[in-house]
């Protein structure tokens, strides 16, 4: 899987004007106000549509959940009109309608744009992680680039400072000294890291989960971004892969305690699948289900390399049909986090076919029964030991309906992903689209 080749090739060509940066904060970030959003509820006394407890529609903060388009952003509208993109305010005005809370990697000359349009920042910051640097000399270099933005406002726009994508285990060290100057600045450093379907080669280590480990005792990192891309031509999802893959990640995050990030498909090239309404949600909603707190897209702008295509915006900076997908999903989880982010991660499991490393029914914690049909199930708790379950249909073809029972005794209530409040998990309530997810609970 030559994900860092095409990762530099696209940064190269597409992007070759912008060096590259990323991140989102945890325990950094400033939070910025929330822009709300209007929605209309139903209105009905019917107990399978009635709402409850709603309130008002806003954006999370990406300290909260980041959701982030993965690459650099291309200088094109410096340069006048391109597509449906009139100047750089517009650009950052576009990922915002898309549902992103902080921007692409870009430098700090577009920090006013960003803070125009309520996201937060990821800088590039030319850092060459190759060179043999000191501790003193990484931390002279973030000042210095800190010390450029002179209006302090825009400075607190800076969510994250982009290091490195994909990195051997040999530069870890290399990248501590990067990520220990920028934390310094109190912004998060922003590092991705290989898949596990990536050669011993690239890892540098005896195997992923070497890697992994590495990667948390040198690094000592505040969270973990990976990527994965299983999704082929077809709509075929490679389980073992994808999930085998979350399950490595989401026990490396519990065990050091850090959130972690999953940077997913969203365009297609070389044999990967062209994106779908399918393909996002079933990403999205895996991801939530192994207890992710960030999504970053690969890519948001389309490369102007070989196949590439359908991503939410093309060569000539017009948006495809993948941009309304990607929105619909992006505001689902702008719906969830404010109950999701409340909740703690205890298992995972998955009825049908059971991918490599991964578990079936009978290690459920909290569910007593489900329906037999090949489902997802990410089990939680709130900070009251309330149970919460994220079903996802894994199906990429066809909707399915099903039942659910927990072990805990109640009416099991739906988190609605589409506004703010409870559904009853009852009559047409109980169908999920290809792909596609939903938390309930038990009141």
């Amino acid at each position: 899987m030559k994900t860092n080749q095409t990762r530099r090739k696209f940064l190269a060509t597409a992007v070759s004007a912008v060096t590259a940066s990323t991140a989102t904060s945890v325990a950094f970030a400033t939070k910025r106000p929330e822009l709300p959003l209007t929605v209309e509820k139903p209105n009905s006394s019917n107990e399978s549509t009635a709402v409850q407890k709603t309130t008002n529609y806003a954006r999370v903060d990406p300290s909260e959940f980041i959701i982030f388009p993965w690459g650099g952003m291309p200088d094109s509208p410096s340069r006048g009109e391109w597509g449906d993109i009139a100047d750089i305010n517009a650009m950052m005005k576009d990922l915002y309608d898309c549902g992103f809370n902080p921007s692409g990697f870009t430098g700090v000359q577009n920090l006013k744009y960003i803070r125009n349009n309520r996201l937060a920042g990821i800088i590039t910051a030319g850092i060459d992680t190759e060179k043999e640097i000191t501790q003193k000399e990484a931390d002279e270099k973030i000042s210095t680039l800190m010390a450029s933005v002179s209006d302090p406002e825009d400075r607190k726009t800076i969510h994250a400072i982009y290091v490195r994508d994909e990195p051997n285990a040999s530069l870890f060290p290399k990248l501590k000294v990067w990520s220990e100057a920028i934390k310094k600045i109190g912004v998060l450093p922003y590092i991705n890291l290989f898949p596990e379907c990536a050669s011993l080669e690239q890892f540098g280590t005896n195997d992923y989960m070497e890697y992994l480990n590495k990667y948390v005792d040198i690094c000592n990192p505040p969270y973990i971004s990976y990527d994965n891309y299983s999704l082929f031509e077809g709509g075929r999802l490679d389980e073992d892969r994808f999930y085998r893959n979350l399950e490595l990640i989401r026990l490396r995050s519990l065990q050091a305690d850090i959130p972690f990030w999953n940077v997913i498909l969203s365009n297609a090239h070389f044999n990967y699948a062209e994106p779908s309404d399918a393909t996002l949600a079933i990403q999205v909603y895996s991801t939530l289900a192994y207890g992710g707190k960030g999504i970053g897209y690969f890519t948001y702008y389309t490369p102007q390399v070989g196949n590439y295509r359908l991503a939410p915006i093309d060569r000539f900076g017009y948006r495809t049909k993948t941009w309304k997908m990607m929105r619909n999903i992006n505001l689902q989880i702008h719906s969830l986090v404010p109950v999701y982010k409340e909740l703690k991660s205890i298992n995972v499991f998955h009825t049908g076919n059971i991918p490599q490393y991964s578990q079936g029914l009978e290690s459920a914690k909290l569910v007593k029964s489900i329906s037999d049909t090949p489902l997802l199930i990410g089990e939680f708790v709130d900070p009251n030991g309330k149970p919460y379950a994220m079903v996802v249909n894994k199906n990429m073809h066809s909707s399915i309906s099903f039942d659910i029972e927990f072990k805990e005794k109640g009416r099991i209530m739906i988190v609605s992903q589409f506004y703010r409040g409870r559904v009853s998990f009852s009559g047409e309530q109980k169908w999920l689209a290809p792909g596609c997810g939903v938390l309930l609970t038990v009141e």
